[in-house]
C-alpha cells in the first residue's frame, strides 16, 4: 500500500512578520470525524507493513518469554504491615497487595484485572497512598493509561471501598492521610477550570471522609499562577502540612516550601522557602524528621547540597541554615531518606549511582556496597522504624530489592527478579566522546559478549536530554533479542538532563538546545568512527522530548541515519505550548510569543523543516490517542508531512488506541507496541 494522501489547508500564520504555514492543522483537532477517518486509513497503511516484517512472530514469542514472568514488588512497610505491588506471569496489570509482618501471606487489595474484565476495557492502578495507622487507603485508577485517575478509598482490613471518590477528570493526587484518619490532604484541579486548561489550575484541597469532594475546603494555592504546580504531605507525626510548589516563569523554574502547624492553624502556613530566584532553576525538597526540617537544594550549588533547620527557627531565614552535606565537585545529589538515626544519601557520579550513610549530622560513617554500575533507588522505611528497603539494578542485573536490617547492620537482599535469559553474556562499558563544541560527553554501550568491530553492526542509539531526566543504567527486557544477535544498543547522555547537575541541564535549554541534537549527532558519528556501525545500520530512537529530539536529528542529518523510531514526539515547537501541559516546558524550550526564541525554535522545529526532495529514513511513529502529556497531533502532523515528501521510504504512523503517553499499561498491548517497534528496527538496520 501507498500511504494516504492527507488533505493539505491553506493555512498560514504570521508570527512576529514571518508567514509560516500549517497545512495539517486540521489534525490537532482528534476527535473530529475527519482526523478519525484519517487515522483508520493510516492503521491499513501500518498494518499492510508491520504485519509482514520478518522474525515478527519470532519476535513476539521472545517478548511473550520475557515478559510474561512474576515481577517482584517493592515493599512499603507501615505499622507492621507491607503494601506493594506486583504483577503474575498470567496477568496483564500490577495488582497492589498488603501483607502482616514480613513474611506473612500477601492479602489482594485492588486488582485491575478483575476491574479491567468487569469494564471490558483496561484500567491501571495508578498510585496509592496509606494512611498513618495502615488502615486506609488512596488509590487511583486510569481507565485511559494516561494522566487522568479517579481517586478511591478503601478500608484495609475489611477490604471494603468506601463512598469517597473523586473524578479523574479533576486529576486528583493520591493523597496524605491525617493522624487521626479522619481525611487527607490532596492536589486538584479547580471544577470551573476553562477548556483547553485542565492540567493547570492545581490547588491543595482537604477531603473528610464521608463528605462531598465538592464541599472539599481549599487549603493553599488560591493565589498561584495556572501553571504553578503545588503538592501536600503530611509528617510522619501528623503535627505539619508541608508544601512543596513548582513555580514557573518564562525564564526559569523554581520550588517554595511552606509549613503549616496543624495544632496551630491560625497562624496559616509560614514560609521555609519563598521568592529564591537565580537564572538557573532552583529546586528545594525536603522532609521533617524529628525536630529539624532537611532540605536538598541546588541554590548556589549547581551538583545540590543538603541543609537542616530546626522547626522553631524555620521563620529566621536561610541564613541560619546548617550545611549538613556540602555540594561536591563530582556527585549530584539525587534524593535523601533520613530514618532513624540514619540519614541516607544518593548520588549520581558519572551516571551511576552511589548510596551513603551519615548521622543526622553528616559525618559519613559507610557507603553502601552494590552489585554493579548501575542505579539504586531511594531508601524506603517508616521514620522511627528499624529496617529500610531500597532497589538496584543495572544493564546486566535485574531489578534487586535490599532490606537494611538496622538491629543487625546487614544489608542483605530481599527479593530478586527472574528472567528467562543469561545474564552473564551482557557486556556494559562507558565511553566518552566530543560533541561539536568540545563539550566531553558519556555514552553507555551495550552488547552481547564478543562484539567485534566491524563498521557494520546493527546499532540503536537511544537519547533523551531534557527536563532534568537522566538516563542511567538499568535493566531492559526489550533489547534482550536485539542483543543476542549481534546488536549493539548505545545511550548517549545528552546535555538537558541532570547527569552532571544543573549547569548540564541548563546547556541543552532554550537557546541552547542545539547542544542536545548536537552531542546526539556526535555520539552517531563517533559510533561509526571507532568501527561500530555505519550509517546504514545505525537506528535512532527517542521518546517525548526524545521524540524530539530524534525529530530534529533526523531533519538536520537525514543522510546519518538508517531509520527513526520516533515515540509520543514533541514536533512543532511553535504550538506545542498551547496543548495540554505544554506551558509546563517553556522554562526548557523556550515559546514561540517570545520573539528572540521564536526564530530559534523555528530553526530546529522538526515538522517545519521537513524539506521537498529529501529523502528522509524510514520512520516509525508512534503515539496514543489518549495522551493527556504530549499531545498527539505533534505525531499526526510529523507523519503527514513526512509522507507528503517521501517517495522512497515508508513513513509507518503506528496509533495506540484508548491510552495515553506511556502507551497501554497491559502487558498484551504493551508486548503488541514492542513486537511492531522492534521487529521494524530489525528490518531497517540489518538484522540476520
Amino acid at each position: 500500500m501507498n500511504p494516504p494522501t492527507t488533505t493539505k489547508e491553506n493555512i498560514v500564520e504570521n508570527i512576529h512578520g514571518r508567514e509560516i504555514s500549517d497545512p495539517y492543522r486540521w489534525l490537532e483537532d482528534i476527535e473530529s470525524a475527519g482526523t478519525k477517518s484519517w487515522l483508520d486509513e493510516q492503521d491499513r497503511y501500518a498494518r499492510s507493513i508491520l504485519d509482514k516484517l520478518p522474525r515478527r512472530k519470532e519476535l513476539r514469542q521472545e517478548f511473550e518469554a520475557l515478559f510474561r514472568k512474576d515481577t517482584i514488588g517493592f515493599p512499603h512497610p507501615r505499622k507492621g504491615r507491607y503494601f506493594f505491588m506486583q504483577r503474575r506471569a498470567d496477568e496483564d496489570h500490577a495488582v497492589l497487595y498488603v501483607q502482616e509482618g514480613l513474611n506473612g501471606k500477601p492479602r489482594v487489595l485492588v486488582d485491575p484485572n478483575k476491574i479491567s474484565k468487569e469494564k471490558c476495557s483496561p484500567v491501571s492502578l495508578a498510585g496509592y497512598s496509606t494512611s498513618k495507622d495502615a488502615k486506609l487507603i488512596t488509590y487511583n485508577l486510569s481507565e485511559s493509561s494516561n494522566d487522568e485517575s479517579a481517586l478511591y478509598v478503601m478500608d484495609v482490613n475489611s477490604g471494603k471501598i468506601l463512598a469517597d471518590r473523586i473524578p479523574a477528570e479533576l486529576y486528583p493526587s493520591s493523597g496524605s492521610w491525617s493522624v487521626d484518619n479522619s481525611g487527607f490532604w490532596y492536589t486538584r484541579r479547580k471544577e470551573d477550570t476553562p477548556k483547553g486548561e485542565e492540567k493547570f489550575h492545581r490547588k491543595v484541597y482537604y477531603h473528610k471522609l464521608g463528605a462531598d469532594y465538592l464541599n472539599d475546603r481549599l487549603i493553599y494555592g488560591e493565589n498561584l499562577a495556572k501553571e504553578d504546580r503545588p503538592s501536600a504531605s503530611t509528617t510522619e507525626d501528623g503535627r505539619y502540612l508541608v508544601v512543596h510548589t513548582l513555580i514557573q516563569s518564562e525564564e526559569y523554574k523554581r520550588s517554595e516550601i511552606h509549613i503549616l502547624d496543624l495544632e496551630n492553624t491560625e497562624e496559616g502556613f509560614m514560609p521555609i522557602v519563598e521568592n529564591v530566584k537565580e537564572e538557573a532553576s532552583t529546586f528545594f525538597f525536603g522532609e521533617v524528621h524529628r525536630d529539624w526540617f532537611y532540605v536538598v537544594t541546588n541554590y548556589k550549588a549547581p551538583r545540590s547540597k543538603v541543609q537542616r533547620v530546626l522547626l522553631s527557627e524555620i521563620n529566621k531565614g536561610m541564613e541560619t541554615w546548617e550545611t549538613v552535606i556540602p555540594e561536591h565537585p563530582d556527585r549530584t545529589i539525587d534524593s535523601i531518606s533520613v530514618i532513624k538515626d540514619k540519614f541516607f544519601v544518593l548520588t549520581m557520579e558519572n551516571v551511576y549511582s552511589v548510596l551513603r550513610e551519615y548521622s543526622l549530622s553528616g559525618e559519613f560513617r559507610r557507603e553502601i556496597n552494590l552489585p554493579a554500575l548501575g542505579t539504586c533507588s531511594s531508601v524506603i522505611g517508616e521514620h522511627e522504624g528499624d529496617e529500610a528497603f531500597f532497589s538496584f539494578s543495572s544493564f546486566a542485573h535485574p531489578f534487586i530489592i535490599f532490606r537494611i536490617d538496622f538491629k543487625h547492620n546487614d544489608t542483605l537482599i530481599f527479593k530478586k527478579q527472574k528472567v528467562a535469559v543469561d545474564t552473564g553474556n551482557i557486556v556494559a562499558e562507558q565511553v566518552w566522546y566530543h560533541s561539536k563544541d568540545g563539550t566531553r560527553v558519556p555514552m553507555f554501550l551495550v552488547h552481547k559478549k564478543g562484539l567485534a568491530k566491524t563498521g557494520a553492526n546493527p546499532t540503536v542509539l537511544y537519547g533523551y536530554g531534557g527536563f532534568h531526566i537522566s538516563l542511567t543504567p538499568g535493566f531492559m527486557k526489550n533489547i534482550i533479542p536485539f542483543l543476542e544477535r549481534g546488536g549493539l544498543y548505545a545511550i548517549a547522555n545528552l546535555r538537558g538532563g541532570d547527569e552532571f547537575g544543573e549547569k548540564w541541564h541548563k546547556a541543552g535549554t532554550k537557546k541552547q538546545k542545539q547542544n542536545t541534537f548536537d552531542d546526539f549527532i556526535a555520539a552517531a558519528e563517533w559510533l561509526i568512527e571507532n568501527k561500530y556501525t555505519d550509517s546504514r545500520h545505525i537506528v535512532i530512537s527517542g521518546a517525548s522530548n526524545g521524540g524530539l529530539l530524534v525529530g530534529a536529528a533526523m531533519t538536520q542529518r537525514p543522510d546519518l541515519f538508517k531509520a527513526v523510531v520516533m515515540d509520543v514526539p514533541v514536533a512543532d515547537m511553535l504550538r506545542y505550548h498551547l496543548f495540554h501541559g505544554g506551558r509546563h516546558w517553556i522554562p526548557d524550550y523556550g515559546s514561540a510569543e517570545d520573539p528572540e526564541m521564536f526564530p530559534y525554535l523555528l530553526q530546529y522545529s522538526p515538522y517545519h523543516n521537513v524539506e521537498e526532495n529529501v529523502e528522509y529514513p524510514p520512520t516509525i511513529i508512534i503515539t496514543a490517542d489518549r495522551d493527556d502529556r504530549v499531545h498527539p497531533g505533534q505525531a499526526f502532523k510529523m507523519a503527514a508531512r513526512l509522507q507528503a515528501v517521501n517517495s522512497h521510504n515508508p513513513i509507518i504512523l503506528r496509533v495506540e488506541r484508548n491510552a495515553g503517553h506511556g502507551g497501554g499499561s497491559d502487558i498484551s498491548r504493551y508486548i503488541n507496541t514492542e513486537t511492531d517497534e522492534w521487529g521494524f528496527i530489525f528490518w531497517s538496520s540489518g538484522i540476520k
